[in-house]
């Protein structure tokens, strides 16, 4: 039997946390944006390349956060050990993978266009290299979970 306490307080937690990934994607980063290409005249033409690229990498945030309450509701029904549970870890696998390759290109573009802080392309690898890291353990919890949903549905069968 799942802790129902923490399954509750993690789905609290991720929902105050898909809202203000949703206020800065949709409210925030536009308006930053834009009070810095005034402020910098200099690299305004920098505010929508980078401005669509951040947009995006918030949207695979906010996959991420969405799979997992997804997961939260098949644990919470003792139903994660079914195939369908598979596709909410494929959908988080996802997420890190493209979140990698948005701060891959968010690099290159920064390394190609003007350059930034030293800080922040060494935030943009690290996300490069933690997103990789983050999607191979993905796939090995996916491994395991496969496993157990097969043994469960042996298990099923011979009860």
């Amino acid at each position: 039997m799942p802790n129902r306490f923490a399954i509750h307080a993690l789905r609290v937690l991720l929902a105050i946390a898909l809202v203000l990934v949703a206020a800065l994607q949709l409210g925030i980063l536009p308006w930053l944006s834009g009070a810095l290409a005034e402020a910098e005249p200099d690299v305004a033409s920098l505010r929508w390349p980078m401005l669509v690229l951040s947009m995006t990498g918030l949207a695979c945030v906010e996959v991420g956060i969405f799979s997992t309450l997804r997961l939260l509701g098949f644990t919470r029904r003792d139903e994660v050990f079914t195939p369908r549970a598979l596709r909410w870890v494929d959908a988080i696998i996802a997420a890190f993978l493209v979140a990698s390759v948005i701060c891959l290109v968010t690099l290159f573009y920064e390394s190609f266009t003007v350059s930034g802080p030293p800080l922040f392309s060494l935030m943009l690898l690290a996300g490069t290299v933690g997103g990789i890291g983050m999607a191979l353990l993905m796939g090995v919890m996916r491994s395991l979970l496969v496993q157990a949903t097969t043994l469960r549905l042996e298990m099923e069968a011979v009860i």
